[in-house]
């Protein structure tokens, strides 16, 4: 299954959502960014429910673009669910196989199949008031799968859902898509998602894609600040001085001081510290910042379950962070701090989209 968007192009106002992607075969893409940069609505020109000003969709060489929603073969699963409250469990699974056209045996046997695949035997006949949001949200996708689509869209599904049913979430729809083996184009906020469900992610920024890549692409070698940023990777310091080097790195000075960078320096680019490349060794004096042991004072401690992120300021007043594990005695804020860097994980980002 080949899946082709070209310029799909369509302007609210003053903003212009614009989408261009390659989506591989049972590839799952996360459409990821923050919120208001036009995710949501490039699903719904991908899906028909907006008519788009230009562009095209072609999925294995057939352009659909002219087509509506309901022909295009697009399976569609919302935050809110969206299912028939006047019907039973059986009957809005079946409603999707309706609709693309299966014959009563058909519907029959793809409803079945997906009752048992999305783990609701027994639910059949239950009325979907009767459900909880997991449950509702298990319909959904088992609707639209039933259909048989040629790619599936979900906006933010598990994002009402509390935490520990949003990892179970996750991990059964990683299941299920290694056994349908289906196409999927997922949008969320959420960089902890993103990493876990995605084969690649495109980050979108103001109505277009920035930057794309595999998980491991993007939050260990992004190509811009505004992605690290919005991944919330390290800090963003400027480069006040640079001098490249032949053997491909660059000595600059910032903020901490002169420092070696192993990659080359370009004109546009700011310097990035990843949260990991600065580990906490002990107690030391903000006014004695050297090129590998940054001192600071500690204004903030953010706890993520097994590790602590600690902030803290350096002498110009440069917020940096620094991570902790659970298992070390964590500083408090007050404190002043030593920690030491690991110039190996230094890396340029672009300042520019």
């Amino acid at each position: 299954m080949s899946i082709s968007i070209r310029a799909l192009e369509k302007r609210f106002g003053d903003f212009l959502v614009s989408v261009d992607l390659e989506l591989g075969d049972n590839e799952l893409l996360v459409l990821a960014g923050p919120s208001g940069c036009g995710k949501s609505s490039a699903l719904n020109l991908i899906s028909g429910l907006v008519e788009a000003d230009s562009g095209s969709i072609n999925i294995n060489g057939m352009d659909i673009s002219g087509v509506p929603t309901w022909k295009r073969g697009i399976g569609l699963v919302f935050q809110d669910s969206a299912l028939f409250p006047h019907l039973t469990v059986e009957k809005n699974i079946a409603y999707g196989p309706f609709i693309a056209g299966k014959t009563k045996e058909e519907r029959i046997g793809l409803t079945n199949h997906y009752i048992q695949a999305l783990r609701l035997t027994g639910y059949e006949k239950r009325r979907i008031q009767t459900l909880s949001g997991g449950e509702k949200q298990r319909v959904a996708i088992a609707r639209s799968l039933a259909a048989r689509p040629k790619v599936l869209l979900l906006d933010e599904p598990f994002s009402s859902l509390d935490a520990p049913l949003r990892r179970e979430f996750r991990t059964e729809f990683r299941e299920l898509r290694e056994r349908e083996g289906f196409p999927c184009i997922f949008v969320t906020h959420d960089r902890e998602e993103a990493a876990i469900m995605a084969d690649r992610i495109a980050i979108m920024r103001n109505g277009i894609i920035v930057e794309i890549g595999t998980p491991q692409e993007l939050f260990f070698t992004p190509r811009t600040a505004f992605v690290a940023e919005f991944l919330g990777l390290g800090t963003i310091l400027p480069v006040l001085e640079a001098s490249n080097r032949v053997d491909g790195s660059t000595i600059i000075s910032c903020a901490l001081g002169k420092l070696l960078v192993p990659s080359r320096f370009e004109p546009g680019s700011a310097l990035l510290v990843p949260n990991d490349a600065l580990r906490i060794i002990g107690g030391g004096s903000i006014d004695n910042p050297g090129a590998s042991i940054i001192n600071g004072l500690v204004t903030e401690l953010g706890f993520e379950g097994e590790r602590f992120i600690v902030h803290f300021h350096i002498a110009d007043g440069t917020i940096m962070n620094a991570l902790s594990s659970r298992r070390e005695k964590a500083p408090k804020p007050g404190e002043i701090i030593e920690a030491e860097l690991d110039t190996s994980l230094l890396s340029f980002v672009s300042l520019n989209p």
